[in-house]
């Protein structure tokens, strides 16, 4: 191989596009490790990552895995067929792992997968006066201090509240 007047030695076309195309393949393999390893410590966008609560009985008495009595607490609910779940599920789920950052106070219940019967939904859904026929997903319910505090319907509503919640906004709701 020849060389120029400073020592360099000179390449040819094949040996620079060799170099060129390993370069490539190892730039695309370091982004798909890259993007593996983000999906991986990103398991809070699926719903499988939170508590689901399988029964609306009892629900305004939830209790965490060691029977204590929660006092602050959130519960979304949605269903797997919602358009507008399937809208703000990304930004319900990533304030709901802020929630849960330090203790467990973001719940969530697929209506579709309720095992009882909505009848047990009348209590809270008096408590903020709405009815059975309002109620839809996505909604949130929140409890404050063991009592319900608010029910939000529709994805404006609750992307807000978990909004406030997070700011700080909700009196006496502390995560």
């Amino acid at each position: 191989m020849a060389t120029y007047k400073k020592g360099y030695k000179k390449q040819n076309t094949e040996t620079v596009l060799l170099q060129v195309i390993i370069g490539i393949i190892v730039a695309v393999f370091g982004f798909v490790a890259i993007a593996f390893i983000y999906d991986a410590a990103t398991q809070w966008k699926d719903y499988n990552y939170y508590t689901l609560i399988t029964e609306y009985n009892g629900i305004t008495e939830y209790k965490n895995g060691t029977d204590t009595a929660l006092e602050d607490y959130v519960v979304y609910f949605y269903q797997d067929s919602c358009t507008n779940c399937s809208a703000i599920k990304t930004d319900a789920l990533r304030i709901g792992n802020r929630l849960n950052a330090d203790t467990e106070t973001f719940f969530l219940a697929n209506t579709t997968t309720m095992t009882d019967d909505t009848d047990y939904l009348t209590p809270f859904l008096d408590a903020v006066d709405l009815t059975d026929t309002e109620f839809g997903t996505p909604a949130l319910l929140v409890v404050v201090d063991g009592q319900v505090a608010g029910m939000y319907v529709g994805s404006t509503d609750v992307l807000a509240e978990l909004n406030d919640l997070i700011d700080g906004n909700v009196e006496g709701f502390d995560f």
